[in-house]
C-alpha cells in the first residue's frame, strides 16, 4: 500500500500530499492556536501557532484527531473536494 506525506497548514489553507499543495481548503473544527500538521504515513507531528506550546509528536491517525480535533480523512476529503472544485472552475 502507498504510504503518502500530508502537511496542512491552517494559516495557508493548504493541504499538501507528497508537496503537491491544494489551496483554499475547509480549516474549519482546528484549533485557534493550531499552525501545522507534518504526516509521514506513520507518525509525524502537530505544530502550534504559540511558539511557547512545543511541537506534539503523533504516531497514530487516532492522536492526530485527538490533537487537533479534525481526522486525517476527513481533512484528505476536504482537500479531494476542493481539488475537485478547482478543476470545475477550470473547465
Amino acid at each position: 500500500m502507498a504510504s503518502y506525506h500530508y502537511t496542512v497548514i491552517k494559516s495557508d489553507q493548504a493541504i499538501y500530499k507528497n508537496g503537491e499543495s491544494v489551496e483554499g481548503c475547509d480549516m474549519s473544527g482546528l484549533p485557534d492556536d493550531f499552525h501545522a500538521l507534518q504526516w509521514d504515513g506513520s507518525d509525524g507531528h502537530v505544530e502550534y501557532s504559540d511558539v511557547t506550546k512545543p511541537n506534539l509528536s503523533v504516531s497514530s491517525k487516532s492522536e492526530i484527531e485527538s490533537a487537533i480535533g479534525v481526522s486525517l480523512p476527513t481533512l484528505i476529503e476536504r482537500r479531494t473536494a476542493r481539488e475537485t472544485e478547482i478543476k470545475a472552475e477550470n473547465e
